[in-house]
C-alpha cells in the first residue's frame, strides 16, 4: 500500500545549499520584494517581465549552479565512466557483424588499459582545471533489450544551457538506457534536468554534435539522425544558444556503418570534424559534405586535414577542447598531432587508442557539463 507519510527528497549539493541560502535570508527577515524582477509597488507582477524573462536567467538561481557546455569556451567540469570489465561487450562473439567495426580490432581490446587510459585522461583534465565526476553503472549493466553496450561513452547525454537533452539512438541498439540512466545522473548528482527527450520515431544521437562556436552547432543527417530527430534537437539546442539565432551544419554521411574501417568515414560528427580555436577545426574532410566545407571556407575557418591512414584508425577528429586553441589529442596520431600544432594550437597527447577498438575516442568518452561563454562566429 502507498505510504501517505510526507517525503522530503534527496537534493544535489547546489541546490540544497541554494535553498538554505534563501531560508536563512528568510529568517533574518532580510528578503524583500524589491529583489523581484520587474517589480513595482503596488503593481501586480508586470507581464511585460515575465513573458519576456529567459529561461537561461532563472535556472542558475533555482538549482544553484550554472551548466551547459555550449560553444567552444574555456571547459569548467566533466564527466567520465568508470571503466570495467564490462567494456568487453558479453554478446559480442555471438555475431560481430551486428556491432560497430573500427579500425583496431575489438577481439584485441583490452579492459585494463582502457581504464589506465581513462585515468590518465581524467589527471590531464584536473591538471587543465577542469572538475571531473565519475559515473559508475549497475554491475553489469543492462538496459532494455539485453546486456549494455559502450557503457564508457559518457557523451551520451548532450548538456546544454538548461538542462540535458536525452537522445534516441540506432547506431547500436543495445545502447539503449544508457542516456537515461545518464540523464538521471546528472539530475540527482548535479542538479541538471532533462529538458528534452526524442520521442517518436525520431533518431537523433545527441552527444556526438558538437559547436565551432557559441552560435555554431554541428548535427548529421544519417543513420544515427533522421529528419524527424533532428526537427526535435535542433529547436532545444537553439533556444540554449546565447545568440539570436544559430547556424547549424548538417553533415551528409555516406553508407550504412557507423564507421567505415577501409574509408574512415563515419556517421557521428564529432568522428570527422573537431574545434581548435575561433575559426580552426581539425576535420576527416572525405567524411565532411561539400556545403559544410564550402561554408567552412567562406567564413575563413581555418581547417587541419586528417590523412586516411590516421583517420580509419585513431579518428584523430574526436578531440576534447579545453578552451580556444588548447586541446586533448589521441596520441596515437603524431601526424594529425603535429598538423595541429603548426596551425597554433596546444596540443596534450593521450593514449587512448584502446578505446576506438569498441567506437570512439576523447569527446565520445566525456559529458561536457560546463563551459564557460566562448567567441561567437563574428567575434
Amino acid at each position: 500500500m502507498a505510504s501517505n507519510v510526507p517525503t522530503k527528497p534527496d537534493l544535489p549539493p547546489a541546490w540544497a545549499q541554494q535553498i538554505a541560502a534563501m531560508q536563512t535570508e528568510i529568517k533574518k527577515k532580510t528578503f524583500t520584494l524589491s529583489k523581484m524582477p520587474g517589480y513595482v509597488r503596488g503593481e501586480p507582477p508586470a507581464i511585460e517581465t515575465w513573458h519576456n524573462i529567459d529561461a537561461k536567467e532563472i535556472y542558475p538561481k533555482i538549482y544553484g549552479r550554472e551548466f551547459g557546455a555550449n560553444g567552444i569556451g574555456r571547459l569548467r567540469e566533466v564527466a567520465l565512466i568508470d571503466i570495467t570489465s564490462h567494456e568487453r561487450f558479453v554478446a559480442y562473439d555471438q555475431d560481430p557483424a551486428y556491432f560497430p567495426q573500427m579500425g583496431l580490432s575489438h577481439n584485441e581490446l583490452d579492459t585494463r588499459k582502457m581504464r589506465d587510459q581513462s585515468l590518465q585522461y581524467e589527471a590531464a583534465l584536473e591538471a587543465a582545471g577542469v572538475i571531473v565526476h565519475r559515473v559508475t553503472y549497475p554491475d553489469p549493466p543492462v538496459g532494455p533489450f539485453g546486456p549494455q553496450r559502450g557503457t564508457w561513452a559518457a557523451n551520451e547525454l548532450l548538456v546544454v544551457r538548461g538542462g540535458s537533452i536525452i537522445e534516441k539512438i540506432a547506431v547500436s541498439p543495445l545502447g539503449f538506457g544508457r542516456s537515461e540512466y545518464l540523464a538521471y545522473w546528472a539530475w540527482t548528482r548535479l542538479g541538471v534536468p532533462p529538458v528534452a527527450t526524442i520521442t517518436g520515431k525520431g533518431v537523433a544521437e545527441a552527444g556526438p554534435c558538437l559547436w565551432l562556436a557559441e552560435d555554431v552547432f554541428v548535427a548529421a543527417r544519417g543513420m544515427a539522425y533522421n529528419d524527424a530527430g533532428l526537427a526535435q534537437l535542433i529547436p532545444v539546442v537553439e533556444r540554449s544558444c546565447l545568440a539570436d539565432q544559430m547556424t547549424t551544419l548538417v553533415i551528409e554521411c555516406a553508407g550504412r556503418m557507423y564507421f567505415h574501417p577501409g574509408s574512415g568515414v563515419s556517421h557521428h560528427p564529432d568522428m570527422v570534424i573537431g574545434p581548435l580555436d575561433k575559426r580552426k577545426v581539425i576535420a576527416y574532410l572525405p567524411g565532411i559534405n561539400f556545403r559544410n566545407w564550402r561554408w567552412l571556407k567562406e567564413h575563413g575557418f581555418t581547417v587541419v586535414e586528417i590523412d586516411t591512414d590516421e583517420q580509419t584508425l585513431y579518428g584523430p577528429a574526436n578531440v576534447t577542447l579545453i578552451e580556444p586553441g588548447r586541446v586533448m589529442m589521441i596520441a596515437e596520431a603524431p601526424k594529425a598531432i603535429a598538423a595541429v600544432r603548426k596551425a597554433g594550437v596546444d596540443v596534450t597527447p593521450l593514449p587512448y587508442a584502446e578505446f576506438m577498438r569498441t567506437g570512439g575516442g576523447l569527446h565520445c568518452s566525456t559529458m561536457r557539463l560546463w563551459r564557460d561563454p566562448g567567441p561567437f562566429l563574428d567575434d
